[in-house]
């Protein structure tokens, strides 16, 4: 079993791109257009929803939701949080939310469980600031190109683990109902050169799962491929 230090890891000042890069604007767009699309045929709106983005770092996903709607940014990385260019930031644990029942409308996490301990402690706690939606977006184990990284990178192993089956699993041990899901995304965020953008944005190759789901009980579900 490896044992990875995450306050380590995360601490550590190393070459990240800023979150204004073309290749994040790309990595990034797709899925919040995905979770607007979902919000709205619920009747809702995000620039409406306050939304708390867990697991934040140096606010490749916050960056973009701030222009849309009030976002609050939580990570434990001091260093993280000190690149983060968006206003609201808060250092504190994911698997200890500082913040009371129902406080936003939606909290997100994106490449945030695959590096916790506890997920599943994770998600309840998510599920407990929430008001409604609780949203997760993880690396796609079943895509041969994130299988490849996962077997690269120790940081990164336990990619190899998280199908879709997966992630949904953890969500509905937290009694979440899924509204939506999907498998996208051509881009990573770090590895992606520039110069590959032009090609890659034309084509999905499914790197990256993301669910939405709400804290209510009634059954619904649906099954989206894009």
């Amino acid at each position: 079993m490896i044992i990875i230090n995450q306050q380590d890891y995360w601490g550590a000042i190393r070459k990240r791109r800023k979150p204004q890069d073309e290749v994040i604007q790309r990595f990034v767009q797709p899925k919040i257009d995905y979770i607007k699309t979902v919000i709205a045929s619920e009747g809702g709106n995000l620039a409406d929803c306050t939304l708390l983005d867990v697991g934040s770092g140096n606010g490749f996903f916050s960056y973009y939701f701030e222009k849309i709607c009030d976002v609050t940014c939580l990570d434990f990385s001091e260093f993280m949080l000190s690149i983060n260019p968006c206003k609201k930031k808060v250092l504190g644990s994911a698997s200890e939310i500082s913040f009371v029942d129902d406080s936003f409308d939606i909290v997100f996490c994106s490449n945030l469980l695959h590096h916790v301990s506890n997920p599943q402690l994770v998600v309840a706690e998510m599920k407990r600031v929430s008001k409604k939606y609780i949203v997760v977006s993880e690396p796609n184990g079943s895509n041969p190109i994130m299988m490849f990284f996962g077997m690269m990178k120790r940081e990164e192993r336990i990619t190899l683990k998280y199908t879709m089956e997966y992630l949904k699993n953890i969500l509905k041990e937290n009694s979440l109902t899924i509204i939506s899901s999907a498998t996208m995304g051509s881009v990573t965020p770090n590895k992606t050169p520039s110069f590959l953008l032009p090609i890659l944005t034309r084509v999905n190759i499914g790197l990256y799962n993301i669910v939405i789901t709400v804290k209510n009980t009634e059954v619904r579900l649906s099954e989206n491929r894009i």
